[in-house]
């Protein structure tokens, strides 16, 4: 090869790297290091929905967050989003549900047996006592339809990550207070809805939640915003955004989440200051409107932290940058399930395993299935015999284990006590004392007093189940007076009382949920008080005691979710007693009646209510045993307007709802339309009756209805025989009132 080319070719190499050197020095390509949020949210009661407001603008705005702490309503929500739950589900959730139910003992509709229920309703104030004193709960108001509700939403969830608050989608921390030794606990480990229970409990307000020897309370008492505890989420989050739901103006409500709350947010506001400024961003929805026990309200909370979550967009999108966010959830994988080695019941002490193993249905050798679990602890404990249910797992192994209902037994001594007004008996007070679960099988021995009318006391025992059989029964003894009015020919003839002693035993099948019959066998002795002006019942009763001795026949169905103030529904009623001289009876005769009502909303804002009341006696029915009609039962009419052996009455209403008292869904206020017909005459003679029109009477009338805390009110106005139907008795208007649950035995 020639040297010429190559000589060429080295200089031209030469010219290409001094261009090179001059060429001005590149630097490398810098990317933005990704940027891990994390979400702080406070306590408040139900002003903490508005942290939903705040979830869901993060969510639309592409705005991940990668760790959640929460203290109080704050541990409820993020709790629900960090297992999983989307932002719909949880605004859902706490919209539709009845936070008055969660937040109580009562038993939801269709979970007792009918006798129960009527029981349960019978009155306004009910106390319970442990060796005749009273018996208070560590909490005012329970928790534990709440956590029936969290362990349907997060059972499996909790199964699934191995119990590790850092495993589930998004890793999380709860913030309370162990009343015990005084110190904050920031829950990331163990059964996650325990940790939420511990959050909210508002002292003073809900029980402490028992856990590993600490007795916890709500977060809030220490550090009602968490910020802190995102730090110990690894790894740390970046950027730190935090949600306040706290008042500014004066506190208007009045309920004792309201005050404790607020006393709480007074309390810790140095600490708070603390909390604030290690926040990157602060997120303050107006919540000024609301109270803390506004749980009916979500709607309106939630858009109130939709609005300040908007607001503070601009600010978080300047501190994210170029960044971008870190957020996938990370997936959960679903473990094999379970079998359950044993089940055990922990905790009883006076009731007998027979009266309540029947409610468990998870069996040894089954899969554990966390919502027939669940389902388990709802019935046991809507039994009534226990404060509080929950589980716990023991000696968990990869394909076994052993599961633990713990049960808090309750003081099973009660006082209870009705007191009701109208304007037929006036007042009327009655005192209830008695002892549940006796001998651990579910009955009940009481002692009643009524004082009114009628005067009454009674000693009986009842209950609605024999151990593991679903028989209702009653044995009752009585003594007592009442005073009836009496009217012949629509005319009011005097006044007579019955003095009455005895007594009845019954036993009974449960038809379900909302049906029930008794068969029973009544025996009592009525004497009377009459006046001479009732000159027929004078000759008649007077001085001449009857013994009232038979057998009777009770069939009831009822689907009133209110015993007293039915707003859907139907009610109905047929009753049998019967006096034999066979068994020492005074006079032979059969005593029917039936009895029905239907309550049917047609709109939000109206009921039709039809109604039918028919009795027919058959033999010398006893004057105790009289039917009685008037005042609500016929309107138009005054109170015991009739006492009749026979009767056949037809009514029909229709309620007008008008508003809500204290602006609570529970107290619709209603107007009332409402028109009777009836006739108290045997049915042969009506036949015979030269005036057809005179065995019959008519009524109409105008009313006011309405619930309150201590029992419905009406008012009712109306016409009887209006417009001179008959000639022998002008129209006239009556007016009946009466306030409370009606309570008494016998009337």
């Amino acid at each position: 090869m020639s040297g010429k080319p190559i000589a060429a070719a080295v200089c031209l190499l030469a010219l290409v790297l001094a261009a090179w050197a001059q060429l001005p020095e590149r630097k490398p390509v810098s990317v933005a290091p990704p940027v891990r949020i994390g979400l702080a949210l406070s306590g408040g009661a139900a002003l903490g929905f508005a942290h939903i407001g705040v979830l869901k603008v993060l969510r639309d705005s592409g705005i991940p967050v990668v760790a959640i702490a929460g203290t109080s309503m704050g541990s409820m929500v993020g709790a629900a989003y960090a297992a999983g739950l989307s932002v719909a589900q949880i605004e859902s959730i706490v919209s539709s549900s009845d936070w008055g139910t969660l937040f109580s003992s009562s038993v939801p509709f269709g979970a007792q047996y009918l006798p129960e229920r009527q029981q349960a309703q019978r009155y306004i104030i009910y106390l319970r006592h442990k060796n005749l004193f009273p018996s208070l709960p560590s909490g005012l108001v329970p928790l534990q339809n709440v956590e029936f509700l969290l362990m349907r939403l997060l059972s499996d969830i909790e199964y699934n990550t191995g119990y590790n608050f850092d495993s589930l989608p998004i890793p999380y921390r709860a913030v309370s207070v162990d009343l015990i030794s005084g110190e904050k606990q920031v829950m990331k480990d163990g059964r996650l809805e325990q940790a939420i229970r511990a959050s909210i409990a508002i002292p003073g307000v809900f029980a402490p939640e028992r856990l590993q020897g600490m007795e916890l309370v709500d977060g809030g008492v220490q550090q009602l915003l968490p910020v802190d505890p995102l730090d110990g989420i690894s790894p740390k989050p970046d950027l730190k955004i935090a949600v306040l739901t706290m008042k500014h103006n004066a506190e208007t409500g009045v309920s004792l989440v309201d005050i404790t709350s607020r006393s709480m947010d007074v309390v810790g506001t140095e600490g708070l200051k603390l909390q604030k400024q290690k926040a990157d961003v602060l997120i303050e929805p107006n919540v000024d409107p609301f109270t803390h026990s506004d749980f009916g309200k979500a709607r309106g909370l939630i858009a109130a932290g939709e609005s300040a979550a908007l607001a503070a967009l601009p600010r978080i999108r300047e501190l994210i940058g170029a960044r971008k966010p870190v957020g996938a959830r990370r997936p959960v994988v679903r473990r094999p399930l379970s079998v359950v080695r044993s089940v055990r019941l922990e905790g009883l002490r006076v009731t007998h395993q027979g009266t309540v193993r029947r409610e468990v249905t998870t069996r040894p050798g089954t899969y554990l299935v966390f919502s027939r679990l669940v389902d388990d602890m709802t019935r046991l404990f809507h039994t009534g015999l226990f404060e509080d249910v929950n589980y716990r797992l023991e000696n968990a192994r990869n394909d076994s284990v052993d599961v633990v209902i713990e049960v808090q037994e309750r003081a099973y001594g009660f006082y209870s006590l009705g007191i009701r007004y109208d304007n037929a008996d006036n007042v009327a007070l009655g005192l209830e004392v008695g002892q549940g679960n006796l001998g651990g099988s579910g009955a009940s021995v009481r002692a009643a007093i009524d004082l009114g009318n009628p005067n009454e006391a009674r000693l009986g025992l009842t209950g609605t189940s024999l151990f593991w059989l679903p028989f209702g029964y009653r044995l009752d003894g009585f003594l007592g007076s009442v005073d009836r009015s009496y009217y012949e020919q629509s005319q009011w003839r005097g006044i007579y009382e019955v003095d009455y002693r005895g007594g009845v035993a019954e036993a009974g099948y449960i038809l379900g949920r909302d049906a029930f019959f008794n068969i029973g066998l009544n025996s009592y002795r009525a004497s009377y008080r009459v006046p001479d002006t009732l000159l027929r019942w004078h000759s008649l009763h007077a001085d001449k005691p009857e013994w009232i001795v038979g057998p009777s026949f009770r069939f009831e169905a009822n689907t009133f979710r209110d015993i007293d103030f039915p707003t859907s529904g139907m009610a109905m009623r047929l009753d049998a007693l019967s006096s034999v001289s066979a068994l020492k009876g005074t006079h032979q005769f059969l005593r029917l009646g039936y009895t029905s009502e239907w309550v049917t909303p047609v709109t939000s804002w109206l009921l039709l209510r039809p109604a039918l009341d028919a009795g027919v006696s058959l033999g010398e029915l006893a004057g105790a045993e009289q039917f009685r009609t008037g005042g609500a039962g016929f309107v138009g009419f005054s109170p015991e307007e009739f006492t009749s052996a026979q009767r056949a009455v037809v009514r029909f209403g229709a309620d007008f709802r008008l508003f809500h008292l204290f602006g609570q869904e529970s107290y619709p206020f209603y107007l009332q339309l409402l028109t009777n017909v009836g006739t108290f005459e045997r049915v042969d003679s009506l036949s015979s009756a030269p005036d057809l029109l005179s065995a019959f009477h008519w009524g109409a009338g105008v009313g006011l209805r309405t619930n309150t805390p201590i029992g419905p009110v009406q008012l009712t106005v109306g016409l009887g025989d209006f417009g001179g139907k008959l000639p022998t008795q002008p129209a006239k208007a009556a007016v009946y009132f009466s306030v409370g649950r009606e309570f008494r035995y016998t009337r």
